[in-house]
Order: structure tokens, then C-alpha cells, then sequence
């Protein structure tokens, strides 16, 4: 590989490849109805010479090599799963599921050989069938609920529970407790942000003032939630949350494409390194000006979140033509302006903090991870 690529990976951080094993129509066992990447166009796998050349060309770029399975369902391709396994018996390999797929023995055979599953789709509840349906339609929580019920007796202390809030349903309490009853440690309960979307802030509000009387004002599983409350209670500016796309990792297409993220632009492939630098250095662009703190709307000044807004901007066509790739969409502000309403009233009755365990997760800076009374 060129110096050229290994120069950039050094400089990114960059030691650990985010798979795509699949996608286009037929490439998920689901078929949610917010999911972000699109599953339409021919069915593209990735082929286990694709796999093996992804894995030599990572090697040239970092000493700490890891793989993390992502889309567009890996389960799909559990045959891949493996195979890396087999090639690299030393390597950190993990994934990001939907759980459909998986089955006892696959979750044993995980166990045994140092898979793990840091982030597990599910909404929690039935409120899961409202949008988490397989591809023909079908209802999925029973069999989900119960894989990651198994999943979480021996992935509990690192597995985070990832679900998607959208604004047909405010109940965040029973989403909590439904997962928590599957067993997990880590959620994290993230509100739908697309453009488009339209959250009412007052209850957004009451369903974090809930939340907050549900677990007696205390540190709760989501560590989203306990940062804010953290970043109000100590009258601390939270910190900028920028989405980093090519640093840390680079995403592998079916093909051997190199993209940013799994939204992100083509910076090159395996076989070819990166011979597009522009989207690396837009993310790069972003992040700073995310953790500026600088005011990303004329009117952020005078927000009640102001100070408290994590800035996550989406890499979307709009944004950049505006000349900002940071600013946030209409929906993640009317959210944001409810929870930290909310958050507020949380920080002023919570007990003193006695000690707090963290527990870290992948992809930390997208995902989150559980906080829990020492």
C-alpha cells in the first residue's frame, strides 16, 4: 500500500475496519421503517476473498487491527463472521445486529471465541412491531427479546441495547424497563433526528421527567441521558458530540470500496487505497467546528440548550451547501430544547452521586455507554 494511505490512516487513527458484508434490496432479515441506510438496488455480498484482502490491507495501516461487522445485516453473512475469526484467532472482532438471526448456538460459539455484540438494535417493548418488522412483515419482538435475553448471560457486561425513539410513542419508561428486564446494562435510547421528523418539545419534556421519577432522580442505564443531567448538575457546557467519520475506523463496502461511515463518501477502496482526501478532511471540518462551541444557528444564543447541545450535524447534501456540515436538523433541536428542560429539574432533586462505575462500549462516540451506582 502507498505511503500516501498508511500516512492518512496514522493520521485519522484509523485501526479498525467497519464491514459492510452486504447490502441493497434483500440484505436485511429486517425491514424497519426509520432505518437510515437504504437497502435498495441489486443485492451485493461480500465474497471471503474480498473478506481476506480487507484484512491484509488493514494490516498495513496499524499494529492494533480490529473488525467491527456492521451492515448491512452481518448476521446474513455469519460465514464471514467465522472465516475472520479462523484467519485472525488474535484480532478484536465485534458487531452490530438486529438479533434476528442469531440462535443459541451462535451466541455460544461467540462466547467461546471472543465475538462480541456491542450493539444490539431493539426498541423495547411492543412498541418494537410498531417499526421493527422483518422483511415480510412479521412481528419480531418475541424472538429478539429473547436472543438478546440469552445474549446478555454472557455479552451483559459490554452489550449496549440500542433503540430508536420516534415521536408516534413518548413512553420512554416502558421502553427502560422493557429491555432492562432482558437483562442488559447499557441502553441507549436515541430520538429519530432525520429531516422532516417534528417532536412536540413539552412532551419530550414529561417523558424525561418521567424517566427521571422512574429511576428516583438517580444515574439510569443510558449514559446519554446521565452526561446531560451530569453536564447541568456541575454547570458544565457538555461537550461538543461530533460524528468523526473517518477517524478510528473506515468503512468496507461488499466490493472493497473505502467510505468515511456507513453514510459517508467514497475515499477509495482496498485495492486502490484512498485517492479521495476531500470527505476525510469535510468530517475533520465539522468536528471542529462542533467543538468550538461557536453558535451553529443565529438563534442558538438565546436556546435553553445552548451550552448543552452535542452539535451532532448530519453529512447531508443541505448542510453542506449552507457552507456548515454541523448544523443540526429542526427535529434534533425540538428534542434537545424538551430533554434539557427536563434534565434540568433532574439535576436539582438527584441524590449526591457515591461512586459511579463506567462501562465503555464500540463505536463509543456514536452509541454511548451504561452508568451504574458503584
Amino acid at each position: 500500500m502507498d505511503n500516501s494511505t498508511q500516512g492518512l490512516a496514522q493520521s485519522f487513527g484509523v485501526h479498525q475496519l467497519l464491514l459492510f458484508t452486504g447490502d441493497g434490496a434483500g440484505s436485511c432479515s429486517m425491514s424497519c421503517r426509520y432505518c437510515f441506510i437504504a437497502k435498495q438496488g441489486p443485492l451485493r455480498v461480500m465474497s471471503p476473498e474480498t473478506l481476506r484482502d480487507a484484512m491484509t490491507f488493514l494490516e498495513t495501516l496499524t499494529d492494533e487491527p480490529g473488525l467491527h461487522f456492521f451492515g448491512t445485516e452481518p448476521t446474513m453473512q455469519w460465514d464471514l463472521i467465522v472465516e475472520a475469526r479462523r484467519l485472525r484467532p488474535g484480532w478484536p472482532i465485534s458487531l452490530t445486529t438486529n438479533g434476528l438471526l442469531l440462535t443459541p448456538e451462535r451466541i455460544g460459539w461467540m462466547a467461546d471465541n471472543d465475538v462480541k455484540v456491542y450493539v444490539y438494535s431493539i426498541d423495547g417493548g411492543a412498541l418494537h412491531n410498531r417499526h421493527r418488522r422483518d422483511a415480510r412483515g412479521r412481528w419480531t419482538w418475541g424472538r429478539v427479546a429473547g436472543n438478546l435475553r440469552y445474549l446478555a448471560q454472557t455479552q451483559g457486561d459490554w452489550v449496549t441495547a440500542r433503540a430508536t425513539w420516534t415521536p408516534d410513542d413518548y413512553d420512554l419508561v416502558g421502553r427502560f424497563a422493557a429491555l432492562e428486564a432482558l437483562g442488559v446494562r447499557s441502553i441507549q435510547v436515541v430520538p429519530d433526528i432525520e429531516a422532516g421528523v417534528e417532536w412536540d418539545e413539552q412532551r419530550v419534556e414529561q417523558a424525561y421527567l418521567e424517566l427521571g421519577e422512574h429511576y428516583k432522580w438517580r444515574l439510569t442505564p443510558s449514559r446519554f441521558v446521565n452526561s446531560m443531567v451530569d453536564s447541568i448538575a456541575s454547570d458544565k457546557p457538555k461537550p461538543g458530540y461530533p460524528c468523526n467519520a473517518g477517524h478510528g475506523y473506515w468503512t468496507v463496502m461488499p466490493d472493497g470500496e473505502l467510505r468515511t461511515c456507513q453514510r459517508g463518501e467514497r475515499i477509495g477502496s482496498i485495492y486502490e487505497g484512498i485517492t479521495d482526501t476531500a470527505p476525510l478532511y469535510e468530517s475533520e471540518l465539522c468536528a471542529q467546528i462542533v467543538n468550538s462551541r461557536q453558535p451553529l444557528k443565529p438563534e442558538c444564543p438565546e436556546c435553553v440548550a445552548f451550552g448543552r447541545c452535542p452539535g451532532v450535524g448530519y453529512c447531508s447534501a443541505a448542510n453542506r451547501a449552507a457552507g456548515n456540515p454541523a448544523i443540526p436538523t429542526e427535529a434534533h433541536c425540538q428534542h434537545l430544547r424538551g430533554m434539557v428542560r427536563a434534565c434540568q429539574v433532574w439535576a436539582e432533586r438527584r441524590p449526591a452521586p457515591t461512586g459511579r462505575v463506567i462501562q465503555d462500549s464500540v463505536l463509543g462516540v456514536v452509541y454511548g455507554a451504561a452508568e451504574k451506582s458503584a
